[in-house]
């Protein structure tokens, strides 16, 4: 009997995808989430919306994202930011701060260009998934 050992995760408490990609694919204990801008549902431009605005609903659709599989934020492991102009990293920052609290993903910070829908930010993740998570399934 054949295995399957990735799986696509889909969540309608986050945006769809907007192309060919997954909102998230779990392979073995690990889940990686494509990049989230900071928009939503009802809010699909981010041209009227802060940068902390932004980060806080890049991070919410994160997390809404891998609560499909059990997970937690505490249960993120990486995250890579891309911010569109360096000058917005210390309010980028002390968002990210309040949303983690003192749990501390390794992280980077990506200068870019210009991201869809006008945002300013958009985060991707990688969170373990530990084997009592993955039973929540």
């Amino acid at each position: 009997m054949m295995i399957q050992k990735t799986s696509e995760i889909r969540c309608d408490a986050a945006p769809p995808p907007g192309g060919h990609y997954a909102q998230a694919v779990l392979h073995r204990d690990t889940l990686y989430v494509s990049g989230q801008l900071g928009v939503t549902g009802e809010t699909a431009d981010a041209a009227d919306l802060s940068v902390s605005e932004q980060v806080n609903f890049a991070l919410a659709n994160i997390e809404a994202i891998i609560r499909v599989v059990g997970a937690s934020r505490e249960d993120i492991v990486r995250c890579t930011i891309y911010v569109t102009d360096v000058a917005h990293w210390g309010e980028v920052n002390r968002a990210y701060a309040a949303f983690f609290g003192m749990h501390r993903p390794a992280r980077s910070i990506v200068p870019c260009g210009p991201l869809h829908h006008q945002a300013l930010v958009e985060i991707e993740a990688i969170v373990a998934i530990s084997q009592g998570d993955e039973a929540k399934k």
